[in-house]
C-alpha cells in the first residue's frame, strides 16, 4: 500500500495551493503558478500519475485561465470548493472506471502477482474511498464557509489541514495493517508448504 511520504508528494501541488494561497491576489496567483509548475513537473518525473494527475491538469489549467488571465471574481470566490470538489468528482471517478486511485501508487509496493488479488484490490478501494470521504467533507468546508463571508478564514483553514491529516494519517496506518497480515498470510503459506513437502526444507 501508499508510504505515508509517496502519499504527501502525490498531492504536493495541492498542498502548495492550499498553503501558499491567502487572502491577496498575488498569493493566489503565486499559489497557482507553483501548483500548476509542480503538476507538470511531476508528471514528467512520473511522481505524479492517475486520476489525481489528470485532476491536477484540468483544475489548474481551469484556474490559471479563469482566474489569472480572465480574473473571474465568481471563480476566485468559489476556488475552494472547485479544487476540493474536482478531487472528489476525480476519485469517484477513478472508482467507477475500476482503478481507484491509490492503486496506481499502492502498485509500486507491492509484487506484481499480488495485484489481481481480492484483498489488494479491496484495499485501494477502501484507501480511496476514504479520500472520495476526505475530499467530500473539504468541500462541504468550503461550502459553509461561502455562508459566512464575516467569520474569520483560520478556523475553515484549520479544519481542511485537519481532515487531510487525518486522511494520511488513515492511510499510513490502514496501509500498514494490509502490509502485516499480507506478510502473516505468505509466512501461513511456507510453512504449510514445508509441512506438506518436509524435504524442501533442507
Amino acid at each position: 500500500m501508499m508510504e505515508m511520504g509517496k502519499l504527501i508528494l502525490a498531492f504536493a501541488p495541492w498542498l502548495a495551493f492550499w498553503f501558499i494561497s491567502g487572502p491577496s491576489i498575488l498569493r493566489l496567483h503565486i499559489a497557482l503558478f507553483v501548483a500548476a509548475a509542480l503538476v507538470i513537473i511531476m508528471a514528467i518525473t512520473k511522481l505524479h500519475k492517475g486520476a489525481i494527475l489528470w485532476a491536477g491538469y484540468v483544475f489548474f489549467s481551469f484556474a490559471l485561465i479563469t482566474v489569472v488571465w480572465l480574473k473571474n471574481m465568481w471563480v476566485i470566490h468559489h476556488l475552494g470548493v472547485l479544487a476540493s470538489g474536482t478531487l472528489f468528482l476525480a476519485t469517484q471517478l477513478s472508482m467507477l472506471l475500476g482503478r481507484p486511485f491509490t492503486e496506481t501508487y499502492a502498485r509500486e509496493h507491492v509484487p506484481r502477482e499480488l495485484w489481481n488479488s481480492s484483498s489488494f484490490i479491496r484495499s485501494c478501494i477502501v484507501t480511496t474511498s476514504a479520500w472520495s470521504f476526505v475530499f467530500l467533507a473539504n468541500t462541504m468546508v468550503n461550502v459553509v464557509r461561502l455562508n459566512y463571508p464575516n467569520v474569520s478564514e483560520w478556523p475553515f483553514r484549520t479544519l481542511e489541514y485537519l481532515i487531510v491529516a487525518m486522511g494520511i494519517v488513515f492511510t499510513s496506518v490502514y496501509s500498514r495493517h494490509v502490509r502485516r497480515n499480507r506478510e502473516e498470510e505468505l509466512t501461513t503459506i511456507d510453512d504449510r508448504q514445508i509441512i506438506d513437502n518436509p524435504t524442501t526444507a533442507n
